[in-house]
């Protein structure tokens, strides 16, 4: 599930881009299009190649995709290499991240429903990129990732919290889609439309899809299921909500905006 999380990640730089109607479905279709091929690929090679599953998981490495690289270059150097790659990949995803939750993040102060909204909402004059909330994100995410050092059990909550959390923010607009949105008038297609049944069918589809992997994405990695690797995802998440839910009693029901729409049109 996690290889087809976030393609929602070019709804964020919607804001930014000169034709979002017709260029943020593309990114996103052609996201999970070319990821998908690439990934479908890469799991066949690795499956022809993994060998004895035991040695991997024993391994000495502590991760057995480099014992995999190990056992089938015969080189420590040659692994390494492919070992960089798949680092290098992670990096690359997480500045996409970054990129994706900051502008989130920003939107939400620029409305109001985040503390410190005020100071968090600034954008750079020079760089014209909202370099505050992307420092604020940055630090966020490492003081995370010492959760690693500390528990893995923990950390690993934190990652089924994020595909939990995320595939709940899919579901909702889609529900609220097929309940009203089509009732009410004031949904317009796009450049791309499948039409009121041809869109009806993908949006049931997609929450029989979406509540299958967060039901799932809540269940233990192994058994017997102990405390340590218990899932917790279940608690994480519901603490966000408590806690975003107490804020919006206590301070952001006052002083949230709902979102600013600003529509430019082009005069020829």
């Amino acid at each position: 599930m996690l290889t087809y999380f976030s393609y929602d990640s070019a709804t964020h730089l919607a804001e930014e881009m000169v034709h979002p109607a017709r260029d943020v479905p593309i990114a996103m279709i052609g996201s999970v299009i070319v990821n998908g091929i690439m990934g479908l690929g890469y799991c066949v090679i690795l499956l022809f190649s993994i060998g004895d599953l035991d040695q991997l998981l024993l391994s000495p490495t502590g991760f057995p995709f480099m014992q995999l690289f190990l056992n089938v270059t015969k080189s420590k150097a040659g692994a390494s290499i492919l070992s960089l790659t798949v680092t290098f990949i992670a990096i690359a995803a997480n500045a996409a991240g970054l990129t994706s939750t900051s502008r989130t993040a920003w939107a939400f102060a620029r409305d109001g429903a985040i503390p410190f909204s005020g100071y968090l909402a600034h954008v750079d004059k020079r760089y014209v990129v909202p370099t505050r909330m992307i420092v604020c994100i940055s630090v966020i995410q490492m003081l995370l990732g010492f959760l690693y050092l500390g528990s893995s059990t923990a950390f690993n909550a934190v990652l089924s919290m994020a595909i939990l959390g995320m595939y709940a923010s899919y579901i909702l607009p889609i529900i609220y889609m097929i309940l009203y949105g089509r009732k009410l008038g004031s949904h317009r297609p796009g450049p791309f439309t499948l039409g009121t049944i041809g869109g009806m069918v993908i949006n049931v589809i997609a929450i029989a899809w979406l509540a299958f992997a967060m039901v799932f994405s809540a269940f233990p990695n192994s058994q017997p299921v102990t405390s340590e690797n218990m899932n917790y995802c279940v608690v994480v998440m519901g603490g966000w909500l408590f806690f975003g839910g107490l804020y919006y009693w206590w301070s952001g029901r006052k002083q949230y905006n709902g979102p600013a729409i600003v529509v430019l049109e082009k005069v020829s």
